[in-house]
């Protein structure tokens, strides 16, 4: 890829735009708008702790605490460390440094354009494609899935239709990398890129035009590579990661599905609720622009097929995520971003075949993206829980209090058990305690529990239980949570126990929080 400096200039301009522009509309009404929620606050929660109390402000010390106490997306939560090293302690600094994963969105979709127009046009239809809400929500939204998506698109491309990235040893064994990065942005999503990029690999050697040795030669460079690559990883996070899958495919399925018919399931990524906010219309220009491209090869006898290969790609991936009982917008951007990369190929070969007027065809695109189309966007609301500041104020205040009176009843950590997952989440009280108190908080989330003994006896270690408030039920009772079944009861045995004490958070659907005066059982027998 061949950046010359005129264009390089515009897509830096373009990033730092569109950055500062949806890190605006996540202040205003996205995430930074509310306390943090899921899964934000969980990244946030883990680099903040690695950053402040276990010393990892260097590249060796941070290496070392990743190996021993592995994170769940260490992408994710290197991006975090980097945002509170580079902009303090405020919550802005991890959201602005998903800055380099919008450059990588830039450079990817300049790529995909490149392959087929000239640098201008391919510099215009990668502005323009920034307008695409999965685009923006790489900054907005700090998730691993959307960056790991892109990457996954990107990797599947380069395997299958980018035909010259692959052909020395050395171009092979940089593809077997980032096709592994890839992987590792998400560990978790190894279900679906893991076998995705094989195909991909697989595909793209057979449609090889060169000898038969040579794709394979080139195929098990790429493969030995990734494999190298993924051998240290599976070994330090292979097990927590089998884990989490388990857990969320089988052990707790019931928790996490999504209810609908058959047609919702079929339909929630394209037209429905989550292709509509990942995708906006593009689902309706992409797969247009994709069939005129078809017909249009058909009609003019253009022989390469590898475009049409990543099109069937794509088809699959959807085809597999439509099937998923669980459905989110942010698993979505597996199946959005190879989209949009197949919109771009497909928009950019048409234009290829108007090489005098495709430049001016990539500027009338791009205006009116820059005219009509929003270029900043969020999948939070958080502007609907700005009422949730007071009370993470409160709860805080209250537990930086208690736990100056009262030692942790479940050392070394004082622990703070949540009942319900809303209307303030634990890992966000945790954050902000950090912050105010300079302490560790141990999280017990008793609302994904069966049972009501269980949940006991992870209270009796605990200092603190927060206990939802009306709206924090209703969402938990939509969220599957079987925990939030026993407050009532828990509610009761804290009250008639003397060594807790309850406090009402002043607020119109006040949440109630019950803070331990003493550790000791009351009821047991004397020696």
């Amino acid at each position: 890829m061949r950046l010359k400096t005129e264009n390089f200039v515009v897509l830096t301009m373009a990033v730092l735009a569109f950055t500062a522009l949806n890190i605006s509309l996540t202040l205003n009404v996205g995430a930074l708008s509310a306390p943090p929620i899921y899964d934000d606050n969980g990244y946030l929660l883990d680099g903040y702790y690695r950053f402040m109390f276990d010393g990892a402000r260097s590249l060796w010390s941070l290496a070392v605490n990743f190996i021993q106490h592995p994170p769940h997306a260490p992408v994710e939560t290197l991006t975090v460390i980097l945002g509170y090293w580079l902009f303090g302690s405020s919550n802005v600094g991890p959201y602005i440094m998903n800055i380099w994963g919008l450059t990588a969105y830039a450079l990817m979709i300049f790529s995909v354009a490149r392959d087929r127009v000239d640098s201008r046009s391919a510099t215009l239809l990668a502005v323009a494609a920034m307008f695409v809400p999965a685009a923006g929500a790489i900054v907005s939204e700090l998730r691993p899935d959307l960056i790991a998506g892109l990457f996954f698109a990107f990797s599947g491309y380069v395997l299958l239709a980018q035909t010259r990235a692959h052909h020395k040893w050395r171009s092979a064994a940089l593809v077997g990398l980032l096709c592994a990065f890839s992987m590792v942005i998400k560990l978790s999503a190894i279900v679906i890129t893991f076998p995705m990029l094989g195909l991909a690999l697989v595909v793209g050697s057979i449609l090889d035009r060169h000898s038969r040795s040579a794709p394979i030669y080139r195929a098990v460079i790429t493969t030995v590579t990734a494999l190298m690559f993924l051998a240290p990883v599976a070994y330090i996070w292979g097990t927590q990661t089998y884990a989490y899958i388990y857990q969320a495919l089988v052990s707790n399925s019931d928790i996490w599905f999504t209810p609908g018919d058959r047609w919702f399931h079929l339909n929630y990524y394209a037209t429905g609720q989550g292709g509509s906010i990942g995708l906006g219309n593009l689902l309706y220009v992409g797969v247009g622009l994709i069939v005129i491209d078809i017909l249009v090869s058909v009609a003019t006898k253009r022989r390469d097929i590898r475009f049409l290969a990543y099109y069937v790609w794509t088809a699959l991936i959807f085809l597999g995520i439509a099937t998923s009982a669980e459905k989110t917008v942010y698993q979505g951007s597996f199946f959005f971003f190879p989209l949009i990369i197949s919109s771009v190929m497909a928009l950019s070969r048409l234009l290829s075949l108007l090489p005098r007027q495709g430049l001016q065809f990539a500027g009338v695109i791009a205006l009116s993206a820059l005219v009509f189309l929003e270029p900043a966007h969020t999948y939070q609301q958080g502007v609907y829980r700005k009422d949730t500041w007071p009370m993470l104020e409160q709860i805080s205040d209250l537990v930086v209090q208690g736990a100056a009176v009262t030692p942790a009843c479940g050392p070394p950590y004082y622990h703070y058990a949540t009942v319900g997952s809303y209307p303030v989440t634990a890992h966000a009280v945790a954050l902000e305690v950090a912050k105010k108190g300079h302490m560790r908080l141990a999280i017990d989330q008793l609302f994904i529990m069966r049972a009501l003994e269980p949940m006991m006896q992870e209270i009796e270690k605990a200092n603190f239980v927060l206990l939802p408030n009306e709206a924090g039920m209703r969402e938990a009772v939509n969220q599957h949570l079987p925990g939030v079944a026993f407050t009532d009861q828990i509610m009761e045995l804290l009250r008639q126990d003397s060594r807790w004490r309850e406090y009402r958070i002043a607020a119109a659907d006040p949440p109630t929080l019950f803070v331990r005066e003493d550790c000791e059982w009351a009821g047991r027998s004397p020696d």
